[in-house]
């Protein structure tokens, strides 16, 4: 008679992790970019909300809100403080939204990036079309150009996105 192992050898096992972990090692990568491109995405269609109320109260009062609340929009999220002089902004789980970022600002609508910090922002602009986006460093300039900005080389600049 004669003996069947049915049982899988340590090399064939060790093959087979080997593989699993190759292929984990592509998809990791792959897969946070597509969950931050998924988290902007909500950002830039809140960031046209508010760029939007902004320009519509533009028109009724002659200039661009200085305070988020002024605006007839609602955005998700609690609220927090913004830079220093300025107003109220809103924090949803990734972004925190505002308005104006000064009084030289052409910014009229804001999302940055939580955990506030070393990360990336998206802004609209009063003389500009479009959404802009800005890093302070080089990891998270990669995800500007992962949203649309092709030419994103250089931090501290914003970055027209082409979307």
């Amino acid at each position: 008679m004669r003996k069947r192992n049915f049982g899988f050898t340590l090399i064939e096992l060790l093959v087979v992790v080997l593989i699993i972990g190759i292929l984990a090692a592509v998809a990791v990568p792959q897969y946070q970019k597509v969950v931050e491109k998924t988290k902007a995405v909500e950002a830039m269609t809140i960031l046209q909300a508010i760029a939007k109320a902004n320009r519509l109260y533009y028109i009724a009062n002659g200039e661009y809100a200085s305070k988020l609340e002024d605006l007839d929009v609602g955005i998700p999220g609690l609220d927090a403080d913004g830079p220093e002089g300025s107003s109220v902004r809103k924090d949803s789980k990734y972004f925190r939204y505002g308005v104006k970022d000064g009084a030289s600002s052409k910014s009229i609508a804001i999302a940055i990036r939580l955990p506030y910090g070393n990360t990336y922002s998206l802004s609209m602009r009063s003389d500009q079309e479009g959404i802009y986006c800005k890093s302070d460093n080089m990891e998270y300039l990669s995800t500007c150009k992962i949203l649309g900005a092709t030419d994103a080389t250089n931090p501290q600049v914003y970055y027209r996105l082409n979307l």
